[in-house]
């Protein structure tokens, strides 16, 4: 399952989206997270992104909107900086599941 991240982790309830990795990964899933837009924030921050990888999820962030905001050097180390193309092969090649979280 990919979970796509659109808006400022202030203006989400990142706690729902926490419980849904949490069951998914309870479920054996592979769960990854691609923060983009506004979300990228998200990846800057250090405790959530620690704990989810500890719990073996993927994170990652996309680099243009990374770079619009001033960030790029502020994303925590767990996040990979992906382009748009490697956004295609998460989508097609890497996971079944895509839940875009926009609301």
């Amino acid at each position: 399952m990919l979970i796509i991240l659109s808006k400022s982790p202030w203006a989400e309830s990142y706690d729902s989206i926490l419980e849904i990795v949490r069951k998914a990964t309870g479920k054996g899933e592979k769960v990854a997270i691609l923060y983009i837009q506004d979300a990228c924030i998200a990846a800057t921050i250090d405790e959530p992104c620690h704990k989810l990888a500890l719990n073996k999820i993927n994170l990652y962030a996309l680099k243009a909107d990374c770079e619009a905001r001033g960030l790029v050097r502020k994303v925590n180390g767990k996040v990979k900086l992906i382009d748009y193309k490697q956004w295609v092969k998460l989508v097609m090649n890497e996971h079944d599941k895509i839940v875009s979280w926009t609301t």
